[in-house]
């Protein structure tokens, strides 16, 4: 596939680009964050075997990480660059960004890196069952598709494979559980948008929506409806639907000129379920019941004003993604930080973990 081509030149040449302005022979990682929520804060077991502790009120942030390993030297015709290889791990921080653990690395090399130019991958946890719903689109066949997994990483299961569906391929992106963890709800992309749902063994999937142009969908906390962004035209209007996919209707709206500029795209649900989070020219909290605009502007980070990709709102606060890191910002949408960021980073000689994050 051209794209698959394109992922793999972009990664490997944007990292040896780099590499090249840099003098002696040294090893270098090209990092990069890939999806994030968040999830019961996990003590990793200190024997074999063991299972893993569960807090009931601490949360943490688990997400994905791309660590491509490259070593540059002194060769006969000048500088070269050699990839050593690529990992995907699960990884979890605290809520203010330290702590940073690689729980599992999922995939050592897989056929083509995951692009990371567009919103590649999408996760969800549920907090029940304590367990990952995640998608991932533009990477290799062997990646691509709907995935789970435990929050400690084991149990992975590829639930639905991308393939092609009446000569178009499928493209399946931002998986949410309902609350009780027994269905996984998931925007399909063929010929046509829709949503559709499919049980947690990736079994009696349902496409419930027709070609209903939605996507981005969130089921709410009491697992009742689902936000979603409906498509019309090149408008994107925030909707609500009953968990069942009956009755679509956009968001109840006032005569609120914010409305029509901020848009709407990556919904989020409040934990209580009586706000939802949207994202458009500026970050937007509205009241579920009467659509009435309570917070109308992005957080700031060091005197600018940003927005978060694919946003998950927890106990503390809300995560995202911005400008290729993790953002948090509070509930208020006020200060925002960063938790993490991607880019290249040089190991020291004494091969700390410094130049994996």
């Amino acid at each position: 596939m051209k794209t698959k081509l394109h992922m793999r030149a972009w990664l490997w040449m944007a990292a040896a680009g780099l590499l090249a302005t840099l003098a002696g022979a040294e090893e270098f990682n090209n990092i990069e964050y890939l999806c994030c929520d968040w999830g019961p804060a996990m003590t990793m077991p200190s024997k074999t075997n063991a299972a893993p502790q569960f807090s009931d009120t601490e949360e943490e942030i688990y997400f994905l990480k791309q660590l491509g390993s490259f070593t540059r030297k002194k060769g006969i015709s000048g500088n070269e660059t050699m990839g050593r290889g690529i990992g995907i791990y699960l990884c979890k921080m605290k809520s203010d960004g330290s702590g940073k653990t690689e729980i599992k690395e999922l995939w050592r090399n897989p056929n083509h890196p995951i692009d990371t130019q567009a919103q590649s991958t999408w996760m969800d946890v549920n907090a029940r069952t304590r367990k990952i719903a995640f998608s991932i689109t533009y990477a290799g066949s062997d990646v691509m598709g709907l995935w789970t997994m435990n929050l400690d990483g084991s149990e992975l299961k590829h639930l639905i494979k991308s393939t092609v569906i009446g000569g178009k391929f499928q493209r399946i992106d931002s998986p949410s559980w309902t609350p009780d963890g027994e269905w996984i709800v998931y925007r399909e992309e063929t010929d046509a948008m829709r949503l559709a749902k499919c049980d947690r063994n990736g079994e009696n999937a349902v496409r419930f929506m027709g070609n209903e142009a939605g996507s981005q969908c969130r089921v709410s906390p009491d697992g009742r409806q689902i936000a979603y962004i409906h498509h019309d035209g090149w408008a994107s209007i925030l909707y609500l639907a009953n968990i069942d996919g009956t009755n679509p209707h956009p968001l109840p709206a006032p005569d609120d000129k914010r409305w029509h500029t901020h848009g709407g795209t990556y919904p989020a649900w409040s934990p209580d379920g009586e706000r939802i989070l949207y994202i458009g020219i500026a970050s937007t909290i509205a009241d579920i019941s009467n659509g009435k605009i309570i917070i109308g502007h992005s957080p700031q980070y060091q005197g600018k004003r940003y927005t978060c990709g694919w946003p998950h709102w927890g106990k503390t606060g809300i995560v995202g993604f911005s400008v290729g890191g993790i953002l948090f910002t509070d509930s208020e949408l006020k200060e925002a930080k960063w938790l993490g960021s991607s880019g290249l980073s040089s190991l020291s000689a004494s091969k700390s973990d410094a130049g994996r994050w």
